[in-house]
C-alpha cells in the first residue's frame, strides 16, 4: 500500500511541481489542430494569464473554436480581443473575415469579407502562406465558393507549408477519400518531422484498419515530442484501445504529470491500472475520484471490481449495491458488472442472491454463453441440481456437438452424479441421474480413451447405483480403470493417479469378499480379495481398515 499511496500523491502534486513539463498555450493549439476543439479551449483559457502565452495567439484559437460552434457572437468577441492583445497579429482580422461570410446578403458578406481579407494581407501578409491558407479555410467552412483561389496562393507562397497539405488532408477526408488525406498527412510530416497534428489523424485513419501501423506513428510522434501533452495522450489512448493495458497504464501515468493533462482522464487511468492488474492503485486513485466526484459511474465501477479483485468482500459487496442502484443516465450496466456482482455474492456463500445476478448478466447479454456455466456452477452449489443441470445443458447446446469439449461432458457428468447422491431417498431419481451421468462419462470414454478419469467416473456412477454392491455394477468399469492407470507406471506414484489405484483395488477386493458367502466362488473370492487389498497395502501401508479386514479372511 505503500507504493500506492505514493502513486497517487505523486498525481495530487504533479501540477504543482517542477517536472520535465512545462505549463504551455500551444499544447492547446496542437489539440485543436489535431480536430480535438472542446480539449483544446480547457488548455487555451487555462493558460491564457501565462507569461508566456501569445494571447492574440490564444484568442485567434479560442475564436476559431467558438466559430466552430457557431456561437458566433463569442467568435467575435474573442478575435476582438486578440487584436486588441496584438494588432498586428492578422490571423484575428481574417477570423473577422469569415463572420462576415455568414451574413445573410450573401453578396454584401462576400463584399465586407474582402475588406477584412484585404486588410490581412496587407504589406508582407501578401505572400504569407498561413494568412492565405486561414483565409482558403474561411471560404471553406462558410460554404461560400472561392476557397481555392487562396489554396494556390498559399501555396505558391510556400510549396513546403505543413499546414497547406494538413488542410489538403482534412478536406479529403470530408470526402471519404481516406487513403488519399493520409498521404497528405504524410506529406505534412515530410516537410515538418514536428507537425504533431499530422501524426494524430494520420493513426485516427489507420487505427480501425491497421491498429499497428497507427500506433507506430504515434511511437514516432513519441520520439520527436516526448513532452507534447497530446502526443502522451494519444498514445497512450491507442494503446488503450488495442487492448495493450499495461503500456495503456504506463503511458497515462506519464502523460497524467504532464501540466496540461485533462483532470478527467483520470478515471481512464483509473481503469488501466486495473486491467494492469494494479488494484491498490487503481482503488486508491479512484477514491480520490470518488471523494471530489462522488457520482462518477465509470468510477463507482471500478471501486466494486478491485475490491473483489483484492478480496475485500464486504467493500465489494456494498460497492456493487451503491454502483448498480445509480440512475446510469447516458451510461449502460453491463453484462460484467452483474457478473461480478454474482461473484461477490458466491464467495459470500450467498446462493440465491448469486444466481439472481447471474440471471441478470445473460439477460443482457444472451451471446456470452460462458454465463451459463458460471449460473449452473452457482446453482450446483445452491444444490439446486436440475437449475444446475439444465443450465450447463444450455451451454453445450449453443455450441455444435463438434465443438463441444471432453471436459464439458465430464462437467456435466459430474453434476449429474451430484444430483444422484442427492436423490438417494428416489431410487428412481436417483437412477436417472446415475445414467444419465455414466451417458456423459461415456462420451469422454470415448473421445479419451486413455484419461482414466472417465473410467474412473463411469465406475462411481455405477457404485452409487448400486451401494450394497449385490450386482457388482462398478466392478468392470473399475477394472478397467486400473487397465487405462497400468499404461503409464508413473501413475502408482502420482497423488491424483494413486487415490484412483486405492479407490479401485479397495472396491474390488470389497466386492469380492462379498462373494466368499458363496461356497463354490470361496477360494476364488479369498485369493482376489488378499490380491486387490495387498495392492491397495503397496499404496497405502498404514490403512488399518484394509489391515483388519484382511485379518478377517483368514478366520474363513
Amino acid at each position: 500500500m505503500k507504493s500506492s499511496f505514493k502513486f497517487v500523491l505523486s498525481l495530487f502534486l504533479a501540477a504543482g511541481s517542477l517536472t520535465a513539463f512545462a505549463a504551455s498555450y500551444t499544447d492547446g493549439i496542437e489539440y485543436f489542430k489535431a480536430g480535438q476543439p472542446d480539449r483544446a479551449k480547457i488548455l487555451l483559457e487555462r493558460t491564457l494569464d501565462d507569461a508566456g502565452t501569445n494571447k492574440a495567439e490564444s484568442y485567434y484559437y479560442l475564436g476559431e473554436i467558438a466559430f466552430g460552434n457557431k456561437d458566433y457572437a463569442a467568435a467575435a468577441e474573442y478575435y476582438k480581443k486578440g487584436l486588441a492583445a496584438d494588432p498586428l497579429y492578422a490571423y484575428n482580422i481574417v477570423g473577422q473575415g469569415k463572420l462576415a461570410l455568414t451574413g445573410a446578403d450573401k453578396a454584401a458578406a462576400e463584399k465586407e469579407a474582402e475588406k477584412y481579407f484585404k486588410e490581412a494581407l496587407k504589406g508582407k501578409n501578401k505572400k504569407d502562406a498561413g494568412l492565405n491558407l486561414a483565409i482558403a479555410k474561411a471560404y471553406y467552412q462558410t460554404g461560400v465558393p472561392g476557397y481555392e483561389d487562396y489554396m494556390k496562393k498559399s501555396y505558391k507562397a510556400d510549396k513546403k507549408y505543413p499546414d497547406y497539405f494538413m488542410f489538403e488532408g482534412d478536406v479529403l477526408v470530408d470526402q471519404q477519400k481516406y487513403g488519399d488525406a493520409c498521404g497528405r498527412y504524410e506529406n505534412a510530416i515530410y516537410f515538418d518531422p514536428n507537425c504533431i497534428e499530422a501524426y494524430v489523424k494520420y493513426s485516427h485513419i489507420y487505427f480501425d484498419i491497421n491498429p499497428t501501423l497507427a500506433i507506430q506513428k504515434l511511437e514516432e510522434l513519441q520520439e520527436i515530442a516526448p513532452n507534447s501533452a497530446i502526443a502522451q495522450r494519444e498514445m497512450a489512448e491507442a494503446y488503450y484501445k488495442n487492448s495493450q493495458y499495461t503500456k495503456a497504464a504506463d503511458a497515462y501515468e506519464k502523460y497524467m504529470q504532464n501540466p496540461n493533462h485533462f483532470q478527467t482522464d483520470r478515471p481512464r487511468l483509473a481503469t488501466l491500472l486495473f486491467y494492469g492488474k494494479r488494484y491498490d492503485e487503481s482503488l486508491a486513485l479512484a477514491k480520490d475520484i470518488l471523494s471530489r466526484d462522488p457520482q462518477n459511474f465509470v468510477i463507482r465501477r471500478i471501486v466494486m471490481y478491485d475490491n473483489y479483485e483484492l478480496g475485500n468482500m464486504e467493500a465489494a459487496e456494498q460497492a456493487a449495491v451503491e454502483f448498480l442502484g445509480m440512475d446510469p443516465g447516458d451510461n449502460v450496466f453491463t453484462a460484467r458488472d452483474y457478473l461480478t456482482y454474482g461473484d461477490i455474492l458466491l464467495k459470500e456463500k450467498k446462493y440465491d442472491e448469486a444466481i439472481a445476478q447471474y440471471e441478470k448478466a445473460y439477460e443482457l447479454d444472451n451471446t456470452r454463453t460462458d454465463i451459463l456455466k458460471v449460473l449452473s456452477d452457482a446453482y450446483e452449489r445452491n444444490k439446486n441440481y436440475p437449475k444446475a443441470i439444465e443450465s450447463y445443458e444450455k451451454y453445450m447446446e449453443a455450441d455444435t456437438a463438434n465443438n463441444q469439449r471432453v471436459m464439458d461432458y465430464y462437467m456435466l457428468g459430474q453434476i449429474c452424479y451430484s444430483a444422484g447422491q442427492a436423490a438417494m431417498d428416489s431410487i428412481e431419481l436417483r437412477d436417472m441421474y446415475l445414467i444419465k451421468a455414466d451417458s456423459m462419462f461415456d462420451v469422454v470414454v470415448k473421445r479419451a480413451p486413455t484419461d482414466y478419469r472417465g473410467y474412473l467416473w463411469r465406475a462411481r456412477a455405477a457404485a452409487v447405483r448400486d451401494p450394497e454392491l449385490k450386482e457388482g455394477l462398478a466392478e468392470p468399469m473399475y477394472k478397467e480403470t486400473l487397465t487405462v492407470l497400468d499404461q503409464d507406471p508413473a501413475n502408482r506414484e502420482k497423488a491424483a493417479t494413486k487415490r484412483a489405484y486405492i479407490e479401485a483395488y479397495k472396491y474390488l477386493g470389497y466386492y469380492n469378499y462379498l462373494q466368499t458367502t458363496t461356497p463354490s466362488k470361496r477360494n476364488e473370492a479369498i485369493a482376489a480379495t488378499k490380491d486387490y487389498w495387498n495392492k491397495m497395502l503397496e499404496l497405502d501401508p498404514q490403512n488399518t481398515e484394509i489391515l483388519e479386514a484382511l485379518k478377517t479372511l483368514d478366520t474363513l
